[in-house]
């Protein structure tokens, strides 16, 4: 099998090192405009391209079984086009702004499986909560919170670069779409503040950002959806003049970029019904032994358990299937529960 790796950044050399690994008899090719310095693996390999432009991702697809997306957001809804017109199935990681579900009738009539934000959250979380869904049916409330921060909370801003900055100012400053009485509206970001404890961890603040995507339309019936970010307290406000001030990244790159990247993550993903509700609760940090932040372990990693799963044959059918669907096959959820598990990255369930 010949998998294709679209972007050897910072999440992309740990999805096609990870797929190098577990799957010995599959080449994994990385394409990418600048060398990546992938660690020297029999299957692994750089091949020189320029993935942004759509014609040349076409034709790398069409050399390949199937596709990973690792690119930056603002190419990831090309890559999904790029994947149906070259009739290749595509496991995206991108947080792309734009509407992934749009994809869905294009990819169905080309007999193409698009599985979408196969990350942390979106990610996991759509795992956890479509599984939910599908057995239990619509909740009356779903919250989900996550956050990467320094595991110091002394750091400045409280805050480790764990991932692309420009993506996280696009988190900053774009109104965040929740549900609220059953109705899709947008709200500020920043707003919702709350403090939300942590067992193990301590006291975070909390506030509404844009990450609920496609669960507002996959996940009909539930009167009230959100999702937050997880910073230390105090982070929000210490933000906001940079984020005015269009400094944001130039600041966080020169003051946060922390050697080793101690960093921490949370995510909480909170489910209620009539008759009682679920918690799900996950806790990564830094990992000395390999060197990879909390971030890449709890992002790249769920992106290399699906692509491992599509690789062994559990795949989706044809259109656009965010986790949440998938998860609708208790083979999916399976799969990827067990996979994630045997990469250190475990969940902690708890009724109530």
């Amino acid at each position: 099998m010949n998998i294709l790796v679209l972007g050897g950044g910072a999440q992309g050399r740990v999805i096609a090192t990870d797929l190098a690994t577990r799957l010995p008899q599959a080449r994994i090719t990385v394409a990418d405009l600048r060398d990546p310095q992938l660690q020297p693996l029999p299957n692994l390999s750089w091949r020189e391209a320029d993935c942004s432009a759509s014609t040349t991702v076409v034709r790398l697809m069409a050399e390949h079984d199937f596709a990973v997306g690792a690119l930056p957001s603002r190419y990831g809804f090309a890559a999904m086009k790029a994947a149906i017109e070259a009739k290749r199935n595509l496991v995206d990681v991108s947080f792309c702004g734009e509407d992934v579900l749009d994809l869905d009738a294009a990819a169905r009539a080309a007999g193409v499986t698009i599985i979408p934000d196969a990350g942390l959250a979106p990610g996991i979380s759509n795992l956890v909560a479509g599984e939910a869904y599908a057995r239990r049916g619509a909740p009356q409330e779903l919250v989900i919170m996550v956050g990467g921060v320094a595991q110091d909370r002394s750091q400045p801003y409280g805050y480790c670069v764990s991932w692309s900055l420009d993506d996280l100012t696009e988190e900053y400053v774009r109104p965040a779409r929740i549900v609220q009485g059953g109705r899709q509206v947008a709200v500020p970001v920043f707003s919702g503040m709350e403090r939300v404890p942590v067992e193990g961890v301590g006291e975070l603040e909390a506030f509404y950002s844009d990450g609920l995507r496609s669960l507002m339309d996959t996940l009909p019936g539930v009167p009230e959806m959100g999702e937050k970010t997880l910073r230390w307290p105090g982070h929000a406000e210490a933000v906001k003049p940079l984020v005015a001030a269009g400094r944001l990244a130039e600041e966080l790159r020169a003051r946060c970029t922390l050697t080793p990247p101690l960093d921490l993550v949370v995510l909480l993903v909170r489910m209620r019904w009539a008759d009682g509700g679920e918690h799900i609760t996950l806790v990564d940090r830094y990992d000395p032994a390999t060197g990879l932040t909390a971030m890449a372990r709890t992002t790249a990693f769920t992106t290399a358990v699906t692509a491992q799963m599509v690789a062994g044959g559990i795949v989706p059918p044809p259109g656009v299937q965010p986790l949440e669907r998938a998860a609708r096959d208790p083979r999916v959820y399976r799969a990827m529960i067990e996979g994630l598990d045997a990469h250190g990255v475990k969940l902690d369930r708890r009724t109530s």
